[in-house]
């Protein structure tokens, strides 16, 4: 084999070794449905009477935050966009448990 051809042969494999390891590198932005990151506080309060949940979220991340509640078996909450240091509170009545707060 001649020094070009095994050169080409060379650059293929190594640029074959560089797509795959591109390929399964995570990626380093959050997307919206994403569990919102653990600085976004979670305060969800349900009384003995069961007749409603309380949910305050509050913003102790560094940036600003779309956030969203996610309520299994009920109506979810708006997208949020809280900046640094801000709360929201969010009360419902009806069925449904808070399942988790995502990014939106």
């Amino acid at each position: 084999m001649s020094l070009i051809k095994k050169s080409g042969v060379a650059v293929t494999a190594l640029l074959a070794a560089s797509l795959s390891v591109v390929a399964t590198a995570p990626s380093a932005y959050a997307a919206a449905g994403d569990t919102a990151p653990a600085c976004v506080d979670r305060n969800v309060q349900r009384p003995a009477s069961n007749a409603y949940v309380w949910i305050e979220l509050t913003n102790n991340c560094s940036t600003t935050k779309k956030v969203k509640i996610v309520i299994s078996w009920g109506s979810d909450g708006s997208c949020w966009t809280l900046k640094p240091g801000a709360s929201k509170s969010w009360t419902y009545d009806g069925l449904g448990d808070y399942d988790k707060t995502v990014l939106c």
